[in-house]
């Protein structure tokens, strides 16, 4: 007798979410069976938040001249829309369009198709059935070009974990299941990096406790990241109660999700959990954070005076040239949006990390405690955060003495990020896995360091001939040290800091000192550096410190991807 022969009907989704399947009659003869893989009875939604400008935004009240009146805002993945209008904004016009005030999280983006093999050998009709559904899921509110493909590999890995034969998919097999320790995780074939907390997934867990237990349905939450993490939150926290009550009322079981973050969401996520704020902790099996600046990135104040790297990165570049090339622009759209403050050092980061140096000898150290008190809310001394004309230009150019206001503003803003830092503090899920950076290919600030010179001098000579350090030196009175550059009431600041590095001159008297800021310098992804990273691993019961990857991108790579969908597993397997 010959063996019988079975076809796979694909899941699908009729409006409301509800998973189904469709099949056809056929003749007596054709003893071919059809089968449906049903979805376990119990729901685990995964729920995906990314990080600052991954989420899309539009205006709430279209502006005349802007995008010829549509209210499309913020959307990273159209390069041609976003690169081209942002281009042509001076700084007042791109604070205009990024105000918190008038933008709010949009959910029209069309959604791609995967590179993932299950995807591309489905017919039409069911992968035009899929992104119907993954858009009432919300990933039409996130950039799919980062997050397009962990999106798909949560959802479609996740949700296929047995193969037509009804064994352990290969995927599984040769990407979690054959992981069967810290050395084989860590070795080049894996490459998951340094890890702490590994413990081998059996296939006993993958079948009886994953595959046969959830169902993983993959939503993702946008949100307005102009606005701070802390309103973020809470509104993430509405969205796991809404997607649980969702599937409840569905009949399905479904009691708590799990979260995946990139970069920025890593904070709103600690928001949305966090018992003063999104207070949804209880709804929570555990909390995967990607990227987190969890302490902050020096890297923000760097642009603030020198505006965003674009890198080699296409997406990096799109969002630098839409956000600032330099700091002026920049400045005028993060100054009014406390989301963008929330990234720059907290008091949790160590201190130090902003210096001033003259040659080989170190004239300043700061934040001794408090990074607001001492240099984000410093408005006159020259290495302050914040250059007060660029902060909102179009107002300051119609009428200079409004600075005060304007200024005044600028710190309503910063007293809100000041105090969801100091609310959110050491805060973590107490179910947390974390993956971060640690290249020494992809250095990023762990430190800035205005130094004397200029930065495109091959000699890195202090100054120029004419404005010796002797000379300068010459002008002090004995009471004036080599420290007191850091002194602005002896110096004043130049007003264009308009390079990659930052440029600044300052003077006393006759004598012109040149600064620029150093290059990165030390391991991380780029923009997150090692050490804040590390920060969210500390509190981690798994953690991989990785390499290879910049931040932007880190979601791109597959042992990324495989380092996130062994932590689904393992936080699923412990419910």
């Amino acid at each position: 007798m010959s063996e019988k022969k079975h076809r796979i009907v694909p899941i699908l989704y009729d409006e409301k979410g509800l998973p189904t399947g469709t099949s056809f009659l056929s003749p007596v003869d054709d003893t071919n069976r059809a089968i449906c893989v049903v979805p376990p009875n119990e729901v685990m939604p995964v729920l995906f938040i990314p990080g600052i400008m991954g989420s899309n935004l539009k205006l709430n009240t279209p502006i005349k001249d802007f995008n010829n009146g549509k209210d499309i805002c913020w959307r990273p993945d159209s390069a041609i829309y976003t690169a081209w209008t942002f281009a042509n904004l001076d700084p007042g016009e791109r604070r205009a369009i990024l105000n918190p005030d008038n933008t709010a999280v949009d959910d029209r983006a069309e959604i791609p198709d995967s590179k993932l093999p299950v995807f591309k050998t489905t017919d039409k009709a069911t992968r035009a059935n899929w992104k119907k559904e993954f858009a009432r899921r919300g990933w039409g509110t996130v950039m799919l070009g980062s997050y397009g493909e962990i999106l798909y590999a949560l959802e479609l890995n996740l949700n296929t974990i047995y193969s037509e034969n009804f064994e352990l998919d290969s995927y599984w097999q040769d990407s979690i299941l054959s992981v069967k320790s810290k050395s084989d995780a860590e070795e080049k074939s894996h490459g998951w990096g340094d890890l702490t907390g590994f413990e081998a997934l059996t296939e006993t867990d993958l079948k009886e406790k994953v595959g046969d237990k959830y169902w993983f349905p993959v939503h993702a939450a946008g949100y307005n990241w102009l606005r701070s993490n802390e309103e973020a939150g809470k509104e993430i926290a509405k969205r796991i109660k809404s997607i649980i009550s969702h599937y409840q009322g569905l009949g399905y079981p479904c009691k708590k999700v799990i979260i995946v973050t990139h970069s920025m969401g890593g904070l709103a996520a600690r928001a949305a959990c966090h018992p003063e704020m999104g207070n949804a902790q209880e709804m929570v099996a555990g909390v995967i954070h990607g990227e987190q600046p969890a302490v902050g990135a020096a890297a923000a104040y760097k642009r603030m005076h020198a505006g965003f790297e674009a890198g080699l990165n296409p997406i990096n570049a799109i969002v630098a040239r839409a956000l600032g090339w330099s700091g002026k622009e920049v400045s005028s759209t993060l100054s009014n949006a406390p989301g963008g403050l929330e990234l720059l050092p907290t008091k949790l980061y160590p201190t130090g990390w902003l210096k001033v140096q003259m040659g080989s000898e170190v004239a300043m150290e700061l934040p001794l405690a408090d990074p607001y008190a001492e240099i984000y809310s410093e408005q006159v001394k020259w290495w302050r955060l914040m250059t007060s004309e660029w902060i909102d230009p179009s107002a300051y150019n119609l009428s200079p003495e409004a600075l005060g206001s304007i200024w005044n503003n600028y710190l309503t803003r910063l007293e809100i990020a000041d105090n969801f830092h100091n609310k959110l503090g050491a805060y973590y899920h107490p179910v947390t896995h974390a993956h971060y950076g640690a290249d020494e290919e992809q250095k990023a600030w762990t430190t800035i360091t205005w130094k004397s010179g200029d930065a495109s001098s091959s000699k890195n000579t202090d100054f120029e001939h004419e404005n010796s350090l002797d000379k300068f030196k010459n002008k002090l009175d004995s009471a004036s040290k080599i420290k007191n550059i850091s002194n602005a009431n002896i110096l004043a600041a130049a007003t264009e800091h308009e390079n990659a590095l930052g440029k600044i001159q300052i003077s006393l008297g006759e004598v012109n000192l040149n600064f620029h800021i150093s290059h990165p310098d030390k391991p991380g992804d780029g923009t997150v550096p090692e050490i804040s990273g590390a920060a969210s691993a500390s509190k981690a019961k798994f953690a991989a410190k990785m390499s290879g990857y910049d931040h932007q991108g880190s979601y791109q790579d597959q042992r990324v991807k495989d380092v996130t969908i062994y932590s689904v597993a393992r936080i699923a397997k412990s419910i």
